[in-house]
């Protein structure tokens, strides 16, 4: 599940300002997007996971498909 910062319509925006002068703390939208995460091998994550440092933030990596098409294959057991 991945979440990313939500746009407010402008007549839902005062509803959210009222709030957070209420309680006195900023307060950050939120929506859910529908992806499926990328099946990556050890050294493309290690690219990721060194950019991710050189620019102090989080990246994640999602698949260019439909969602479930990177789901890990089930192997089938072998008999005798």
């Amino acid at each position: 599940m991945v979440f990313t910062l939500a746009t407010i319509p402008d007549e839902k925006l005062a509803a959210l300002q009222s709030l957070e002068a209420e309680i006195g703390a900023p307060l950050l939208a939120m929506a859910q997007v529908d992806v499926a995460p990328a099946r990556l091998d050890r050294e493309r994550l290690a690219r990721i996971e060194k950019l991710e440092k050189e620019l102090g933030v989080v990246l994640v990596a999602v698949s260019a498909g439909t969602e479930g098409e990177n789901e890990p294959r089930r192997r089938r057991s072998r008999k005798g």
